[in-house]
């Protein structure tokens, strides 16, 4: 019986009509092929050139008319059709061959085809995949790799700071924002008390009777214990160019609820003018007078009005009222040295001994200062500053102890010039809330520029004290020790020390800074 073995290729043959009956595994295999074939066609048909159309068109042409050749053999001698099944179960691996080649060919030139057209998200995959098959770098280049990002991020902000600091710095717009903010902070912690005459506590329990008055040194007698002094009109023209603050160390230890004696009078003058900072100590017993009481000590009037009155004692007696004060209690100030460091103050050896022996060193383990320089801690230079009854320089008593005033206050100076900014900025957080003060945040920042435009760090401090060489007499009036002062001499010298350079140089206007 004769089989029909016509093989029709056309649209949707698989391809297995190539394979000769006979062989199960071999169908099996080459129908897969066949199937993957017209399934990568369908597909991609749309990016198969014409040459591999082409190609296909001859390949299937040229099986068909080699299967019709055998069907007409087959039929004129079926001894011939066995022949021929058993040459292409012979030569079946050839077919198969021919078929693989087949089937490459096609993949390899789909694939060409298609790789422009490969999604983005399969390329990203891809250079991941070629990024971890990357040889792993080493060394300094390596260790850079394995950096997080975020730690570029946060050093690149850091620089950028940094940098925008050093211009603001070098532009002088860094310095003038540091002030500012400097100034806002420090108000903000200080215990601001302005002046408010109104307002003022009087307490004239403490102001001693005239009864017993007692003149002892007084070679002249007078009606007045102290004269008026003819008014000296402040310069106008110094207004803004010199500043006035008035130092006071309030001598109140370990009491807070009642006010003391101000044990410590300093005027501090900012003259922009001849570029110098001035310290002129007014003298605790100076017998002066103040408006309103008895004639008294000029340390009392803080004691019986406050600030105010205080003011108004030196106006009245020295014709010049204060800018600004700033107070600092006794126990404070020890708080104060001790939180820049410590100062450095030189000992005579008839100091040092007298510190070692005395109570003024108030605890018995600082008593070891030694003669020469010594680097004093809050409570050395608290009992330091308070030494009356030693010479330092050939000045005695309060001479001696308004010296040691001066001394340590630019010893202070001196020791907060040389702190850093981050030490700085710690010390005024520590000590700022322990000083009283009128000065306004618009104020500090005013002084603060005053100081570094007349020389900063290199500033230069000239020292005078009130009474004057020649201008005074030790009485005792009240059965008090006080000091009675030629009040005209020693307003017109205090006026000379603060205004005199000053006028000289105002005589020629361009040497008088603008501000």
């Amino acid at each position: 019986m004769e089989e029909n073995n016509d093989i029709d290729l056309t649209e949707g043959s698989t391809g297995t009509e190539l394979i000769p009956q006979g062989s199960s595994e071999l169908i099996t295999e080459t129908e897969k092929a066949g199937t993957e074939l017209v399934k990568k066609e369908k597909e991609y048909s749309d990016v198969i050139d014409e040459a591999d159309a082409e190609f296909i068109k001859k390949e299937d042409e040229e099986i068909r008319k080699k299967n019709e050749l055998r069907e007409e053999a087959a039929n004129a001698n079926p001894s011939e059709e066995f022949a021929d099944e058993l040459a292409e179960i012979e030569h079946e691996a050839e077919d198969n061959e021919l078929i693989k080649n087949l089937g490459d060919s096609i993949n390899k030139q789909v694939e060409m085809e298609i790789g422009e057209l490969v999604p983005e998200e399969n390329a990203q995959d891809s250079s991941k995949s070629e990024e971890s098959e990357k040889p792993e770098r080493k060394g300094f280049i390596g260790f850079l790799c394995k950096v997080p990002k975020w730690i570029y991020i946060t050093l690149g902000i850091v620089l950028f700071i940094v940098l925008l600091v050093v211009i603001l710095d070098a532009s002088g717009l860094g310095e003038k924002i540091l002030i500012k903010l400097g100034a806002k902070v420090s108000s903000e912690l200080v215990d601001y008390q302005p002046v408010d005459p109104e307002n003022t506590e009087i307490k004239p329990d403490l102001v001693e009777s005239l009864e017993g008055f007692e003149e002892v040194l007084t070679p002249i007698p007078t009606e007045e214990l102290t004269p008026t002094p003819e008014p000296t009109p402040e310069p106008v023209e110094y207004e803004k160019k010199i500043i006035n603050i008035l130092l006071l160390g309030e001598e109140n230890i370990g009491s807070y609820s009642t006010r003391g004696r101000t044990d410590m009078i300093v005027l501090a003058t900012i003259d922009t003018i001849t570029k110098t900072v001035k310290l002129t100590s007014l003298m605790r017993d100076s017998f002066v007078q103040i408006p309103g009481f008895e004639d008294n000590r000029i340390n009392a009037a803080y004691a019986l009005g406050g600030v105010p009155l205080l003011y108004s004692t030196i106006e009245k007696n020295f014709g010049i009222t204060p800018d600004n004060y700033i107070l600092v209690r006794f126990d404070d100030f020890e708080k104060m040295v001790d939180s820049v460091g410590g100062i450095d103050i030189e000992l005579s050896k008839k100091e040092a001994q007298y510190l070692n022996k005395t109570n003024y060193i108030s605890n018995p383990v600082f008593r070891n200062v030694v003669e020469g320089m010594n680097h004093m801690n809050g409570n050395q230079a608290l009992g330091y500053s308070r030494v009356r009854y030693v010479a330092h320089d050939a000045e005695k008593n309060d001479f001696g102890r308004t010296m040691r005033h001066r001394v340590v206050i630019t010893a202070l100076i001196n020791r907060v010039k040389s702190l850093g900014y981050t030490d700085l900025l710690n010390v005024g957080l520590e000590c700022l809330p322990m000083v009283t003060t009128d000065v306004t945040a618009e104020e500090i920042e005013k002084y603060t520029q005053m100081i570094i435009d007349i020389g900063g760090a290199d500033i230069n401090i000239e020292e005078m004290r009130i009474p004057m060489d020649g201008t005074y007499n030790f009485v005792t009036i009240r059965k008090m020790s006080v000091t009675q002062l030629d009040i005209q001499k020693n307003r017109e010298a205090l006026h000379e020390f603060i205004y005199g350079n000053s006028g000289e140089d105002n005589e020629n206007p361009e040497t008088v800074p603008e501000q």
